[in-house]
């Protein structure tokens, strides 16, 4: 919406509040609470808001057509202040980087400053810790294939000493039975 038409409509918003004003001193005025009453007052506010309206949209378009209320011709200082706003616009505009270097490199002056302090309150992980982690992992994969590997030496050891005592139990077992 334009700033005009922001302002008809407050004027035709202030208008009602004016006239529901006018109507509730009269009600009080009078005593009277009728629907007759009340219709009358109605309508009379209609009336008033319509022809308020009327006036507000003749103006409005009369400005649009580049005509004020009297009929002169606006066109020159309406083009003289588009013309003002424009070389203000490109003022600023000026002073905007067209590439986003600038900014990209005030990001990452920021996060090399507080990336300690970044790190510790997201509890993120830097190149030196997964470095660390590798590490232990290489490490922890080692002894664990060490470990296995012992394992399965006990294991085999383990089951000739059982077989072996399976065999005397067998041995002792087929005397007993003789």
């Amino acid at each position: 919406m334009t700033p005009l038409e922001v302002f008809a409509v407050l004027v035709l918003a202030g208008i009602i509040i004016v006239l529901l004003y006018y109507y509730l001193q009269e009600m009080n005025r009078t005593g009277s609470s009728g629907f007759d009453t009340f219709k009358s007052s109605v309508t009379e506010a209609r009336r008033g808001v319509s022809e308020t309206g009327g006036r507000v949209t003749e103006g409005i378009s009369q400005q649009y057509r580049g005509e004020n209320v009297e009929g002169e011709s606006r066109m020159s200082g309406v083009s003289e202040r588009v013309s003002g706003y424009g070389e203000k616009l490109k003022g600023k505009v000026k002073d905007v980087p067209i590439s986003t270097d600038i900014f990209s490199g005030r990001i990452d002056e920021f996060l090399n400053e507080r990336s300690d302090q970044l790190i510790k309150d997201w509890s993120l992980a830097t190149k030196s810790d997964l470095g660390e982690l590798e590490k232990k992992y290489s490490k922890v994969s080692r002894d664990v294939d060490d470990l296995s590997k012992r394992f399965d030496e006990f294991r085999n050891h383990s089951n000739k000493k059982f077989e072996s005592i399976e065999k005397k139990l067998e041995a002792l077992e087929s005397e007993e039975e003789t």
